[in-house]
């Protein structure tokens, strides 16, 4: 596992601000910045959208919680999924008993 101290930091831009964050491994620094991307992409399409008054933490406070409820669900869709498959194996294995008991 690579350590975040051997990896140099990057650099990513959200909205007009550009930070310096430093990650522990490739696989992190490229979901940093596909994040980063789509938050971008959504406060762009949100500005452009705005009628009137734009403020920028009303904007970013509704993309904080876009994201949230994305992660909500994907929390639900994925204990479902879970469940799903739990109940389904119990099923097979149960079936696979009765069918291998003389």
């Amino acid at each position: 596992m690579e350590s975040k101290k051997k990896r140099p930091p990057i650099n990513i831009t959200i909205g007009n601000k550009s930070f310096e964050l430093r990650t522990s491994s490739e696989f992190e620094e490229e979901l940093i910045r596909k994040a980063a991307k789509l938050v971008t992409e959504q406060i762009e399409y949100r500005m452009k959208n705005k009628k009137g008054e734009v403020h920028l933490e009303e904007i970013l406070s509704m993309v904080c919680l876009d994201a949230t409820v994305a992660r909500l669900k994907g929390d639900y869709d994925l204990r479902t999924l879970k469940e799903d498959v739990f109940k389904n194996l119990d099923t097979i294995q149960n079936n696979f008993q009765s069918t291998t008991q003389p």
